[in-house]
């Protein structure tokens, strides 16, 4: 799948009359081939079937069960628009996309729009390799904010093969297309087809980044020619990319199609308290970011005083790959391949605890850029289990917090399971509030909590509300004095 694991792109299709003991054994020797592939290449937790549907949830969950089950963690889900919006862009939510592609046809007369044809296909092979160097140059060393934490580039890549695919089998495959020209020069493509009676499926869309608003155009005329007759549009999801999510919830979506990666669900070791916390920042960390203040001892912190935390390098991959298997299950810990790129990336924050001459913990933040501030969302902090209980998680979090309080982080934000009490603990005591309830978020009847922290708009700001909480760090209200 282009990150050196074997994994499924969809479940096992029952043909009619399978029941379901079939698709259990299809499903048995499925996860059997991809582990044995992952258990030599890579890892064999990794195994996994994506975008599994409510639908074939269903069967699967009536097919498994006793000595073979499997955990289901939701994926993003499908946007489905009113098509009559996507071709108005009609009322105040859409006025910015219905502006950008008016401003598109004033300054563009000599558009035009055509059915795509074979004669096409060289123009549209060109803009896509156009499309690929300009978001891997914009986008360079972004990461998804769902479980998996792909580089984007990778993700990229697999649409481009997709895509150039999909263009060559287009008359095969019965997808019909639409191509924008301005002048002689093609500027945008689309391709779809229908799902439903009800719903047709938008598989891609490519347009040069020199057009502003030939998106907004295309995507209208393609609906209004090619699916007038179907009552809604459907975009797909959104890969887990913040700037993708941003632009698909724009379009005010009326709802989401739900589905699932399917992977067996893993034991962390017995007697052992989960570990695992989410945190997250994404966009660009500013010059302050790797310096890493110091942080004296006081009474009363259980933190132990040869505790260091330092920025990750390199070199401590394969200590935070032991610290992943032990703390989460195998279908949630990161690999190898994962957290060097992590640690590689210039726009994540990973900061190591060394204790004892060796690293016994790590937490991961992605720090994002808006137009006029930056927000924080922890995605990661995890402690060696035999280091559990000395306070270090809780150091972790104030490091990360400090460091993004230097940098003019507002908002900090976080996902956490609710039946993690020991983690939602300590994050009400570091100052966090639940902003809202996640159904099965983690799976089917695993809920979370979403919680945000307020830092404010300054470093004086954020230092009296940080830790102000009663009790919080055995109620000390000058955590990050000196």
């Amino acid at each position: 799948n282009g990150t050196g694991e074997l994994t499924m792109l969809l479940p096992p299709l029952p043909e009619e009359g399978a029941d379901s003991a079939g698709l259990r054994r299809s499903l048995e020797g499925s996860f059997a081939v991809m582990d044995a592939y992952n258990q030599e290449h890579s890892d064999r937790g990794r195994s996994r079937i994506e975008y599994v549907s409510d639908e074939m949830l269903e069967r699967i969950n009536a097919a498994t069960g006793g000595d073979f089950r499997l955990s289901a963690s939701p994926m993003s889900g499908d946007y489905v628009y009113p098509l009559a919006n996507v071709v108005d862009l009609a009322g105040g939510a859409l006025k910015s996309k219905r502006h950008a592609r008016s401003k598109f046809v004033r300054e563009h007369p000599d558009h035009r729009v055509e059915l795509l044809e074979e004669r096409h296909l060289p123009g549209c092979f060109g803009l896509l390799r156009v499309w690929q160097e300009h978001a891997d140059r914009v986008h360079a060393g972004q990461l998804t904010e769902d479980d998996l934490c792909q580089r984007t580039a990778v993700l990229r890549d697999r649409e481009v093969v997709a895509c150039r695919r999909a263009l060559e089998c287009y008359r095969e495959l019965r997808l019909k297309g639409l191509v924008l020209y301005v002048g002689d020069r093609l500027v945008g493509f689309t391709l779809g087809e229908p799902m439903s009676p009800a719903q047709a499926s938008i598989l891609f869309e490519k347009t040069h980044p020199d057009y502003p608003g030939s998106a907004q155009l295309i995507c209208s005329e393609f609906c209004q020619r090619c699916w007038g007759d179907y009552p809604e549009v459907n975009f797909g999801d959104d890969w887990g990319i913040p700037t993708l999510r941003f632009t698909k919830e724009s379009y005010r979506p009326t709802r989401r199609l739900s589905k699932y990666v399917l992977s067996r669900p893993g034991v962390v070791g017995a007697g052992r308290p989960e570990a695992s916390v989410g945190f997250t920042v994404q966009g660009v960390v500013g010059p302050g970011a790797g310096a890493i203040a110091g942080e004296g001892s006081r009474a009363g912190d259980r933190a132990d005083a040869g505790v260091l935390i330092r920025r990750a390098v390199r070199s401590d991959a394969a200590a935070l790959v032991a610290i992943e298997r032990s703390c989460f299950a195998p279908s949630e810990a990161f690999g190898y391949r994962q957290i060097r790129d992590l640690i590689q990336n210039e726009h994540v924050m990973c900061r190591v605890a060394e204790a004892d001459r060796r690293v016994v913990g790590w937490s991961v933040v992605f720090v994002r850029q808006h137009h006029h501030h930056r927000s924080g969302r922890i995605y990661n902090l995890a402690v060696d289990p035999s280091y559990q209980g000395r306070g270090i998680g809780r150091r972790l979090a104030r490091h990360v917090l400090e460091e993004m309080i230097g940098i003019g982080v507002r908002n900090v934000y976080l996902e956490v399971r609710c039946d993690n009490a020991g983690a939602v603990s300590l994050y009400g005591k570091l100052g966090f509030s639940a902003i809202r309830r996640l159904g099965d978020y983690y799976g089917p009847g695993v809920h979370g909590l979403s919680m945000k922290l307020s830092l404010g708009g300054s470093a004086q700001a954020g230092q009296f509300l940080l830790f102000t909480g009663e009790g919080a760090l055995e109620g000390s209200h000058s955590a990050l004095a000196g």
